[in-house]
């Protein structure tokens, strides 16, 4: 077998993260496209303090928070960013959730047959998905 065909069947082609890296550690998050909707009503609507919101954004993003509570903000910014930077300023939606929820669901349904309110699908996915229903001819 040619070296670089060696995987096993049952290995997946792509396996998107379920944590991040602080301090050089690997953290768990919720890696759900729930999470990052929740995520982005929150910072779109916030009015809070920042320290609160600084709270707030992190109990979102992860069921215990790291020490370094900078770094898990970086991190988790990185990780709704599809694992890298934002391009521009330090935070920028990806789409409006609470405007395009309802048509989100539809087009899901119509386009990919996935009812969005059985599956609990990796952000990232969600994401590619998302950018695919704009390539997407109407039937």
């Amino acid at each position: 077998m040619n070296k670089h065909f060696s995987r096993a069947r049952n290995t997946p082609f792509f396996r998107p993260p379920t944590t991040v890296t602080v301090d050089g550690t690997a953290v768990p998050i919720r890696w759900d496209f729930e999470t990052a909707f929740l995520f982005a009503e929150y910072v779109d609507r916030s009015e809070d303090a920042d320290e609160t919101f600084l709270d707030t954004v992190l109990s979102i993003w992860y069921p215990q928070i790291p020490a370094n509570r900078d770094g898990a903000l970086d991190a988790a910014i990185r990780f709704y960013c599809g694992g890298n930077a934002p391009k521009e300023g330090y935070y920028r939606p990806v789409m409006d959730p609470t405007a395009e929820r309802e048509e989100i669901y539809l087009k899901f349904l119509k386009h990919y047959g996935i009812d969005l309110n059985r599956e609990r699908m990796h952000w990232w996915i969600f994401r590619r998905l998302a950018e695919g229903l704009d390539e997407r001819r109407p039937s």
